[in-house]
């Protein structure tokens, strides 16, 4: 997976595919098996197949779709913070439910009790279930993109393994029927 190659196919999916799932509205067509993320997947696959010079397998596809796939959660991460940040504001919405549902938990022992009010007065439990969202985007995007990489393999992908692409003259065979040449005389 060290290829320089892969990074540049990687980076497109993985970004379109981090901006498409952030976006608002159209981050809901990622409740279609994450269709964005297949997506970025298949893309990415799509564009290594059309720069490679030897048929690409599945495996490398694979690879291909778990980088795009990582890019992808690191992009979705960075855009999601400032479209969460001016659409909700500051401390609103479900934060201030779980500050008020502390509160009605019974039997949670007083020290518990004062520890999560004040993870929540300082927004670090913000920063908890942003970081446990994180990491299971991470696997899911991981996941899916690997899928989206093997998908637009199979789908791309038409020479067979280790076929050099058409764009590439084979190496030169002389003709079956002549003899090779004889070798120089050294005297």
């Amino acid at each position: 997976m060290n290829e320089p190659k892969m990074l540049k196919p990687a980076l497109i999916g993985g970004v379109l595919l981090g901006i498409l799932s952030s976006l608002p509205i159209i981050m809901a067509f990622n409740c279609v098996c994450c269709a964005w993320v297949i997506g970025g997947g298949i893309l990415a696959a799509y564009l290594y197949i059309k720069d490679s010079s030897v048929a690409v397998t599945l495996g490398r596809g694979v690879a291909l779709g778990l980088l795009t796939g990582v890019i992808g959660t690191v992009v979705m991460a960075l855009f999601s913070v400032p479209l969460y940040i001016l659409s909700h504001g500051p401390g609103a919405g479900l934060l201030d439910q779980m500050r008020q549902s502390i509160d009605q938990v019974p039997n949670l022992p007083p020290e518990s009790r004062q520890f999560l009010r004040s993870l929540y007065a300082r927004g670090g439990m913000s920063v908890v279930l942003y970081a446990f969202g994180f990491i299971f985007m991470l696997f899911l995007c991981s996941l899916f993109g690997m899928l989206g990489g093997a998908i637009g393999v199979a789908i791309f992908e038409k020479r067979k393994p280790g076929e050099p692409s058409p764009e590439v003259p084979p190496p030169y065979q002389p003709p079956s029927g002549m003899p090779p040449p004889p070798p120089p005389d050294i005297q």
